[in-house]
């Protein structure tokens, strides 16, 4: 495993997953050719998509062979947790004249060792209601929960059986997506192939 303090190993682009309480770090060098680093900036800015004012602003560092983006432990301890639409700017230095060059959804995700927020998804906690109702031992608060419009009491056990199997696939997307994040992880599902 690389060295993830050494801007040399830093990732191309925003992580698809932040943490609070963790450095962040990437970096572009893929734009320096037509954007020298000498004569443009980059900077972020991020929104939690709950539709509160959460804002998040964040301006690279620029070397001669890349913007990098480096966010202190320190500072990210006191974000909120969420998805976060963001937009990526350049910005030309002789005018301050701004072009949003890409924009996206990162999930920033809260700090285990000093949060005891649920950390559940909200895939997990919806799956998690569905099995209590199911299970016939679900909560107020599960059984009050709305899928498309309709409380979870009110739709059919053929309903919430169905609803179960696609937020257990969801949940399980999203594991396979951290196992192949983390290297040298399976997804856990099987390949076939003929020879």
């Amino acid at each position: 495993m690389a060295n993830a303090f050494d801007s040399t190993n830093f990732q191309e682009y925003v992580p698809d997953f932040l943490t609070i309480g963790d450095r962040w770090v990437w970096k572009r060098e893929d734009i320096v050719t037509d954007y020298p680093t000498a004569d443009y900036s980059l900077s972020y800015s991020f929104r939690l998509k709950s539709g509160n004012a959460t804002h998040i602003s964040v301006t690279a560092t620029e070397t001669t062979t890349a913007y990098v983006i480096e966010v202190p432990s320190a500072t990210t301890a006191a974000y909120t947790k969420g998805n976060y639409h963001y937009q990526e700017y350049i910005t030309r230095s002789s005018d301050s004249q701004r072009i949003l060059l890409q924009e996206g959804h990162v999930e920033v995700r809260g700090d285990y060792a000093n949060d005891n927020a649920d950390p559940r998804t909200h895939f997990e906690i919806v799956a998690d209601a569905l099995e209590a109702m199911l299970e016939n031992r679900a909560t107020i608060d599960q059984s009050s929960m709305s899928i498309a419009g309709r409380s979870l009491s009110r739709m059919t056990p053929e309903e919430i059986r169905d609803w179960y199997e696609y937020y257990r696939a969801k949940v399980q997307q999203q594991i396979n997506k951290e196992r192949v994040k983390n290297k040298g992880e399976s997804t856990g599902r099987l390949i076939k192939a003929r020879f």
